[in-house]
């Protein structure tokens, strides 16, 4: 089977007072080759311990997770899962090993054994995909966060995962920062169809997934286009969500008399309409 297959996934961690929790509750889902997706919720809905299953960082307590077949419950298949998956985290310094850019965007192309020439194609070609390539010769520390982020991307486009699970990447960014990081994820999904699973609690970043997953309360509490999802504003704002910024602008012009479409959830909408 080709994808990823969440089945009845539980996963439960022990608190201080030694009482088991549940992160996640039951969730069944299947993820897409080739998908753009979003997954979003509040803060400890569960949707960083889920990105965390997809690679086989944890392991569900109940149910299964099944990467094209494999089962990361069973821990001989745990590195063909992670040469499947890759994964970018919120903070790009936990991430970055080497001295020098380029050594860290071989770094794993080298632990898969991949061959030298091989590896310096791939290093180059993935920089470029990130519009890195004139800070190869760089050391990680001197750039800004959002650089750092898109060499961490880089690293793991080089190993070419089928894969790319990234959890908050732009949390720790500013505002440029995260539109560099956005668009180097939008490009390297059209460019090569790697699948995209993006963890975030921007919705002007979910609103451009093809699918978005809502969790609350480590459960799924909606499953669907951005549209589908957006509609329903009172349901998003009732699980501690914000609108798109878009929407929300929207939607207090249209408290004021002026006639816009109920469909607009990105900037490029709002601005077509205005322009009307």
């Amino acid at each position: 089977m080709q994808g990823i297959e969440i089945k009845n996934l539980t996963y439960k961690y022990k608190q201080i007072n030694g009482e088991e929790e549940k992160a996640l509750d039951n969730v069944s889902l299947n993820l897409n080759k080739g998908d753009f997706v979003a997954i979003i919720g509040m803060n400890g809905s569960g949707k960083s311990t889920l990105a965390r299953h997809l690679n086989g960082l944890l392991v569900p307590s109940e149910g299964n997770c099944v990467v094209d077949g494999i089962n990361t419950n069973e821990e001989e298949n745990i590195w063909q899962v992670r040469k499947k998956v890759g994964m970018v985290f919120q903070n790009p310094d936990n991430q970055i090993i080497a001295a020098i850019v380029e050594d860290d965007v071989a770094f794993g192309p080298e632990n898969l054994g991949i061959m030298p020439a091989e590896i310096k194609t791939r290093v180059i070609e993935s920089l470029k995909a990130v519009k890195m390539e004139n800070k190869r010769k760089f050391a990680p520390h001197l750039l800004s966060g959002g650089q750092k982020q898109l060499i961490a991307i880089a690293g793991v486009l080089a190993m070419r995962t089928d894969y790319l699970v990234l959890d908050e990447p732009t949390a720790m960014l500013d505002p440029s920062g995260r539109q560099a990081v956005m668009e180097a994820v939008h490009a390297i999904h059209e460019k090569y169809g790697i699948t995209i699973i993006l963890i975030t609690h921007f919705m002007d970043e979910a609103v451009d997934a093809d699918r978005i997953i809502v969790m609350h309360k480590g459960k799924v509490a909606a499953d669907g286009s951005p549209a589908e999802i957006f509609k329903n504003a009172a349901k998003v704002k009732k699980m501690g969500l914000d609108l798109p910024l878009a929407a929300e602008f929207a939607a207090k012009l249209r408290q004021k008399k002026v006639p816009l479409s109920e469909n607009i959830y990105r900037d490029v909408e709002l601005i077509r309409e205005l322009n009307k």
